[in-house]
């Protein structure tokens, strides 16, 4: 009975090590992957933004990108709160202030001219647009 408990603890010990080290394999593996950016920094490119928004309750945000993805629907969540108490109205341009957030530069050229907006400030990608028609 003794000698039961003890291949019982060695097992024990076992699975507990094995998953141990699987986790660290797992944590070298995504810190070893620079290609997917946390989440959590994405709302960085909008810094600055919120200086410009004072007073502005509603600016419109324009993606072409696909939000099903989560890294795009986590860029706009970012970027909403990044900018709060401003609220963002997705793929909606009617306002004076416009954010782009498009797959390339070539895709923003042609939403800025198709738009009529006015591109004014960009920053890593994000395009910051004036509607001289805008509400």
């Amino acid at each position: 009975m003794k000698k039961l408990k003890i291949i019982f603890l060695i097992c024990l010990i076992s699975a507990a090590l094995f998953d141990l080290l699987a986790a660290y394999a797992q944590a070298i593996a995504q810190l070893q992957d620079r290609t997917s950016i946390p989440f959590h920094s994405l709302g960085f490119k909008f810094m600055g933004l919120e200086n410009i928004f004072k007073g502005v309750r509603t600016v419109g945000y324009y993606t072409d990108k696909d939000l099903n993805d989560a890294q795009a629907i986590a860029q706009f969540e970012q970027a909403q709160y990044m900018l709060a108490p401003t609220v963002l109205d997705l793929n909606h341009t009617q306002y004076h202030w416009v954010i782009l957030d498009c797959t390339g530069p070539q895709a923003a050229k042609e939403a800025i001219q198709r738009l009529g907006l006015t591109p004014l400030k960009i920053n890593q990608g994000i395009i910051l647009a004036y509607n001289p028609n805008g509400i």
